[in-house]
């Protein structure tokens, strides 16, 4: 028969082995917990890097697209917006439970393509099996089918596959992210004709016969008043019989239209007649320079342009193109000088003309001074003209995190 201080030996080390256990299976609980909970804080911080890199991206496509045709994706053909989420890549449930190497869409609305064979679908992969999606939207001001403003939304969408599944929730398979930005392609400088002047009154000097302004399908010349104008005027009194027939396009020489209205009543336009776009479009421009060697480039000074320029010419103060000088794309003359055009000097794009106050509340216009001699040709290129406009940056207008509950 064993003894008392026998059994109560047994039991000691009984429960000592017992506490022993406990002790352990909690450590292993608690340490196993944590790991849970840094990989999947790991997991979920990367998915919100990979969504922030769908909007870096989108940023740079946007410059580059034609928005309706985006918006309509490949089929040509508006799925409308009967998903409660139809904005987003995919709904957010889907999301966290699919595998993002297998999912296909539904709808190609709003999703960027390399061709028109390959969309991108399948999102963008990233190390460690993370993917982001993207899709685009209109902005909810205009119909969801048609863009007129410009601006849209893009989603991006983040998913990284979870380490360790989770034993109560085994369906969600992967920890998701999903970021909204606002953006507005910048096309105010989209000029409809080769020379678009800007203002109220100007001063021109043509002292040859043998220039040339070649409107083709399109005005040869477009004015836009901000005030009670003289503009018109001062150009077609300027002109002798045979110099008016040197600017041809639509219409009968001088092939000559008032854009006004146009510009007006059209949205992407009415921020020119505000003084805080051009303080604003001057405050930013110089981040953005390249130089003479294409992209955009900034005369503040003004100069002499004798060589080739691909691209922006943005220019203030005397301007001078002589001799073979070649201009493709926009060139746009801001006021304190005179742009000259001489000898062989050719732009194949568009002009663009202002002499801007924006210094006070309402925007004012001093006269423009346009002086060309020799046989300088401005030639209005359509296809030149947006190439030079995606060397503007798209203007991030918002930014958001989209959570499950507040995804629509």
């Amino acid at each position: 028969m064993m003894s008392p201080a026998r059994g109560f030996s047994l039991i000691t080390a009984i429960m000592l082995v017992l506490l022993m256990t406990s002790l352990a299976l909690f450590l292993h609980l608690r340490i196993t917990t944590q790991w849970k909970m840094a990989t999947n804080v790991e997991s979920q911080l990367y998915s919100l890097v990979l969504a922030e890199n769908g909007i870096e991206y989108a940023r740079t496509l946007l410059p580059h697209v034609e928005l309706n045709s985006l918006l309509e994706g490949l089929d040509g053909e508006h799925s409308g917006t009967h998903n409660p989420e139809w904005r987003s890549p995919m709904p957010f449930r889907e999301a966290r439970r699919i595998d993002p190497s297998a999912w296909i869409p539904s709808s190609d609305d709003g999703l960027p393509a390399y061709n028109t064979q390959s969309l991108l679908a399948k999102g963008y992969r990233a190390e460690g099996n993370g993917y982001f999606f993207l899709r685009f939207s209109n902005n909810p001001e205009e119909t969801a089918e048609c863009d007129e403003d410009h601006i849209v939304l893009v989603r991006s969408l983040g998913i990284v596959p979870n380490q360790l599944r989770d034993p109560f929730f085994p369906e969600v398979r992967n920890n998701v992210a999903l970021i909204e930005a606002r953006f507005r392609q910048e096309r105010v400088f989209s000029v409809p004709s080769p020379l678009t002047l800007f203002g109220d009154s100007g001063f021109f000097d043509w002292q040859d016969e043998q220039f040339s302004v070649e409107g083709g399908e399109e005005f040869g010349v477009s004015l836009v008043s901000v005030s009670q104008s003289t503009l018109y005027q001062n150009l077609v009194d300027s002109l002798s019989i045979a110099q008016q027939e040197r600017i041809r396009g639509q219409g009968a020489a001088p092939s000559i239209r008032d854009a006004s209205p146009a510009y007006i009543s059209e949205r992407i336009y009415q921020s020119l007649f505000k003084p805080d776009f051009w303080n604003h479009f001057l405050a930013q421009l110089p981040k953005f320079v390249d130089g003479l060697t294409g992209g955009i480039a900034f005369l503040p000074d003004g100069g002499v342009l004798q060589t080739s320029f691909s691209g922006i010419l943005v220019a203030r103060g005397d301007l001078i193109l002589q001799d073979r000088a070649e201009v493709e794309g926009l060139l746009l003359h801001l006021g304190a000088g005179s742009l000259v055009l001489k000898d062989e000097a050719e732009i194949a794009g568009g002009v663009w003309m202002s002499n801007l106050d924006s210094t006070g509340e309402v925007l004012k216009s001093r006269p423009l001074s346009l002086r060309v001699s020799g046989s300088p040709a401005i030639r209005y290129d359509r296809a030149a003209i947006r190439k030079a406009l995606t060397y503007f940056p798209p203007t991030q207008l918002g930014w958001r995190i989209l959570f499950p509950e507040t995804v629509q």
